[in-house]
């Protein structure tokens, strides 16, 4: 029999703030999450996606540096110029991936991976707090999944 009085069932419909049910509004630290639409990520999806090229990027140069200060290491004192001027460089290249990040976490989205490049941004679905999904290759915003699920438990976003 149908139940009238039940929550409407939805699969995968983006939704705004305003349409948070109640008992979502007094999830634990929705206060400090930036909640966006689908078509405020979308808006902001170019610049992200070139953040995150330049943070993939700076992280084989990081990644190549470490390699280089080890095998100074093997030849030289820690205090010697060399290795003190490729652990000044890897410090120029830590302050710039923070940086990076930070430009990333003011358009609303987090990191989810670098390998293969996967951003999040918070977002109403279904009534719900979810996670907006994208990843390095992907054309749009057209997945989803729950804030304690994960990557492998994507669902489609399903729009009118």
């Amino acid at each position: 029999m149908f139940n009238l009085d039940r929550e409407p069932l939805f699969s995968g419909q983006p939704m705004s703030f305003e349409d948070l049910l109640d008992e979502e509004l007094q999830l634990e630290g929705l206060e400090n999450m930036h909640i966006l639409t689908v078509e405020e990520v979308r808006e902001g999806l170019s610049r992200v996606e070139r953040e995150l090229a330049t943070l993939q990027s700076l992280v084989d140069e990081a990644h190549d540096m470490t390699e280089e200060i080890e095998i100074l290491l093997d030849r030289y004192a820690p205090e010697h110029p060399h290795v003190v001027e490729m652990a000044e460089l890897l410090g120029s290249l830590v302050a710039l991936w923070q940086q990076t990040v930070a430009k990333i976490e003011r358009l609303g989205a987090r990191v989810a991976g670098l390998d293969p490049g996967r951003i999040e941004w918070y977002g109403v679905i279904d009534n719900k707090v979810m996670m907006y999904s994208w990843a390095m290759g992907e054309p749009d915003i057209e997945w989803y999944y729950g804030v304690d699920e994960g990557y492998s438990s994507r669902k489609p976003l399903i729009e009118a």
